[in-house]
Parts: C-alpha cells; sequence; structure tokens
C-alpha cells in the first residue's frame, strides 16, 4: 500500500473527510514521525509496535570484492518491533495462507 492508496482509502471510509484533508493529515502524521525520530524518541502505537532508533557504533568491516578493511562511521538506524496483537494477526494470517 503506498502513501497515495492510504489517502483514498481514508477519504471512502470517512465520509466527511475529502482527500485533500486525509492527505494533509497524513503528511502531518508523517512529519511528526520523522521529527520524533530525529530527536531519537522512541515511537510507540499501542497494540501495533515501536519504532525505535538504534545507535549504531564506528566499526571496521571488510570490502566483499576485494577483502581490504573499511572504516564504518557511527550511524542511527531504526528498528520497528511489532506489538503483541499486530503479531498475533500475522500469525494468523500465515496459517491462512498455507
Amino acid at each position: 500500500m503506498t502513501r497515495d492508496d492510504l489517502i483514498r482509502r481514508i477519504a471512502e471510509e470517512m465520509p466527511g473527510i475529502s482527500i485533500p484533508e486525509a492527505r494533509r493529515l497524513i503528511l502531518l502524521f508523517v512529519e511528526g514521525m520523522k521529527k520524533g525520530l530525529n530527536e531519537a524518541e522512541n515511537l510507540e502505537f499501542r497494540r501495533f509496535g515501536v519504532f525505535e532508533v538504534h545507535h549504531r557504533k564506528a566499526r571496521i568491516a571488510r570490502n566483499p570484492r576485494t577483502g581490504a578493511s573499511v572504516q564504518v562511521g557511527s550511524r542511527r538506524s531504526l528498528v520497528f518491533r511489532q506489538g503483541k496483537v499486530l503479531k498475533a494477526r500475522m500469525k494468523n494470517l500465515t496459517k491462512r495462507t498455507i
């Protein structure tokens, strides 16, 4: 599902909201998430999951083609941990498709 698909779906399921209003709501939501994550905050959505910012230390890695050592700088990475309800739903979806 793309952002535009989500916007259309919100506008369809909520008759009082037009597509431009739904687009504005989604953009505000995404910008709020970006701002929170840039400030290294965790975003928690009950029953859905948690977006966490992890800090990775600088390290020495190897170039797989040449085998040469390469210095990799420290960085932040985004990790998503699903909540219990989402995990249970995904487990049920997997069982039905097999």
